[in-house]
């Protein structure tokens, strides 16, 4: 049981959630195929996937943050008051005295309905969700606890080969102090965000790498099962829309070198033992 479960059990909390389910795809990192990927599961026509909704206002980890210091002994019953303290608080002691703990709960779900849901509907998706390339596991735990129903996805792509595509351009981790300007800062998100994936066992979350969805022929039937939707139209792989239309930059001896020292066993684990050849990499 999660703290935040825990916190549900200790404080006798509802299913808030009125059955929704969402679907966020996580990257491990930028230039993954995040977009694409997040084109095929709008191509169902079930679901808008919106990209990166105000990724520098860091809205979805300051909710997951605030969420995390939830625990066992903190908020504690004393801050939490009688209902017939409320006829005249004048008289006691208010300091620290705390909204329910379940409308705590209901106002972080209030905040991603109003800005991922409520637009979704209004354009007739019955269903939302949300790509990103900043998301850790962590993050995820928190869309969990407040929609059970969710669907995840985690996708990864050849670090490498992620870089290459990457390299020169300007990438935000946290706006306006924390760039991703190299391939070790690169590294370490990479691992970050995938330490945070390869620990998730529950059946909510498939991980899929880059290369076997782009693969020629590749079935999606599982992704469209494990999303519940009815079917995605393998058309979305003909036409590529680019954010960025140069090709991938070359990586010097260091960056290669820095990428592995970095990855290490997870890369490894993933099949991944170093970028692929330029006359077979595409961006």
């Amino acid at each position: 049981m999660t703290p935040l479960e825990r916190f549900d059990a200790r404080w006798d909390l509802p299913d808030v959630s009125d059955g929704a389910s969402p679907v966020f795809l996580l990257a491990a990192g930028w230039r993954s195929g995040s977009t694409l990927l997040q084109r095929l599961v709008c191509s169902s026509g079930e679901v808008l996937v919106w990209g990166e909704p105000y990724g520098r206002s860091g809205l979805i980890p300051g909710l997951a943050r605030a969420a995390l210091a939830l625990r066992d002994d903190w908020p504690g019953s004393g801050h939490f008051a009688p209902e017939q303290l409320y006829q005249d608080l004048s008289k006691t002691w208010i300091a620290n005295l705390y909204p329910p703990a379940e409308a705590l709960k209901r106002s972080f779900k209030a905040q991603l309905d109003t800005l991922l849901g409520e637009p979704a509907r209004q354009r007739g998706y019955p269903r939302f969700g949300l790509k990103e390339v900043r998301l850790h596991a962590v993050d995820a735990r928190f869309l969990q606890w407040i929609y059970p129903q969710a669907r995840f996805v985690f996708l990864v792509r050849n670090p490498w080969d992620a870089w290459a595509s990457a390299k020169g351009a300007s990438w935000f981790l946290r706006w306006p102090d924390r760039k991703v300007a190299d391939a070790l800062s690169f590294a370490k998100h990479w691992r970050w965000l995938m330490e945070g994936f390869a620990q998730w066992k529950e059946s909510s979350a498939m991980l899929i790498r880059y290369e076997d969805l782009s693969a020629p022929g590749v079935d999606l039937k599982p992704l469209a099962q494990h999303l519940g939707v009815t079917a995605l139209d393998p058309t979305v792989f003909q036409a590529r829309p680019r954010g960025m239309s140069r090709p991938p930059l070359k990586l010097d001896g260091g960056e290669i070198a820095t990428i592995a020292q970095v990855t290490a066993e997870l890369a490894t684990a993933l099949d991944y033992r170093g970028p692929t050849p330029r006359s077979a990499l595409a961006s």
